[in-house]
């Protein structure tokens, strides 16, 4: 068995996979139902509607945190597997350079330059920091700093992910006053030429969390995936503290006494709240999945499909759903429920093309491009 079907583990590919699935109904709703919330640091919190819509984006909450944190894990796992089959770790770097440009040529060519066509952003503003492109650059930065230890990354990664809470309080709520670099690495919106969805710093740093857990779990895998349940439960009671605290870790107060107020967190940039609640429930799906694998293999394995051609998967959903709109829905929007029909009947139809594009892509040579997707 190579090394790279050996390090390949099924419950971080099925959670990977579960996490692509859901995103698809997020991106569902944006192009069929013309319903995406922005959970924003300085705008008004969204009002959802109904408990059914709330649901819909607060589910999708999860998949950024859970990707980026499953491409640090797994970025030490494919270093670790490469190393055995002799590669250098210059040449392991590099790999890891042109995946991440390869993330930000896809963002660009798939959703940058149709947002400009469709004038859902202006030509001037042509620095787009959404999910893909910021994946990229800390794919690439963490490429690069990959021999650094355990401590190391978790340090950076605590500086990092706590950076937003501890700094943006400060700025108030004036975006006129936001420099270029702050833009970049950490307040999201508009200056000059950026629009900045994810800044750097934080989702950096959730990344960087993957890369420390990569590194325990190439110690002891099933010491780590099960100490992942106590982990997540920690990270929900740690939520529910700086909930019900209401100051520190919150970015904004909660706009009632609900429990859609209380759950409502936010996104952008990624409060410490919001961070310890969907990394949390990761967490804990992580340690179920690997905990009961032999009796959820069959859902697992079809999850997969998706984990192991995740970029493939973006692409392809992507399309999909914005050719539906176009075709179908381009002047009114669908029922609620017809909207979720749409949405698993999409995840059904790509399921044999990510499937067939697995097999091929594990037929190329190990530096092949198609890897990357």
């Amino acid at each position: 068995m190579s090394g790279s079907a050996r390090r390949r583990l099924l419950s971080m590919d099925a959670l990977r996979g579960l996490i692509m699935v859901i995103m698809a109904l997020d991106h569902a709703a944006f192009w069929i139902s013309r319903v995406h919330p922005f959970e924003f640091w300085s705008a008004p919190l969204p009002d959802y509607g109904s408990a059914s819509w709330f649901f819909t984006r607060w589910l999708t909450h999860l998949c950024a945190p859970g990707f980026f944190f499953l491409m640090g894990a797994g970025m030490v796992l494919f270093t670790e597997s490469r190393r055995e089959s002799g590669w250098t770790d210059a040449r392991i770097t590099g790999f890891f350079l042109k995946r991440g440009g390869a993330l930000i040529l896809v963002s660009y060519v798939f959703e940058v330059t149709p947002a400009i066509a469709l004038k859902m952003a202006p030509p001037a503003q042509f620095i787009m920091l959404g999910v893909l492109v910021t994946l990229g650059i800390s794919m690439a930065l963490c490429g690069a700093l990959m021999r650094m230890s355990v401590r190391t990354w978790l340090a950076m990664a605590f500086i990092a992910i706590m950076a937003p809470n501890f700094l943006i309080p400060t700025l108030g709520k004036n975006d006129e006053s936001i420099n270029l670099m702050l833009r970049l690495f950490l307040v999201p919106g508009n200056t000059g030429p950026i629009i900045s969805a994810y800044p750097i710093l934080p989702w950096f740093g959730i990344c960087a969390l993957g890369v420390g857990f990569g590194l325990v779990l190439r110690k002891n895998e099933d010491r780590a995936l099960r100490a992942m349940l106590p982990m997540g439960l920690a990270y929900l009671m740690a939520f529910a503290g700086i909930r019900c605290g209401g100051g520190f870790g919150n970015l904004r107060s909660a706009a009632g006494h609900g429990w859609m107020d209380f759950l409502t967190v936010i996104k952008y940039p990624p409060s410490l709240a919001f961070t310890t609640l969907m990394l949390g429930i990761d967490f804990v799906l992580l340690s179920l999945f690997h905990r009961f694998r032999e009796s959820l293999e069959g859902v697992m394995r079809l999850l997969a499909v998706f984990g192991q051609a995740p970029l493939f998967f973006y692409i392809l959903h992507f399309q999909f759903y914005a050719w539906l709109r176009f075709l179908l829905f381009n002047t009114t929007a669908p029922a609620q429920w017809v909207l979720y029909a749409l949405w698993l009947a999409g995840v059904v139809v790509l399921y044999p093309a990510c499937k067939w594009f697995r097999a091929r892509k594990l037929m190329k040579p190990e530096e092949s491009l198609w890897r990357m997707f």
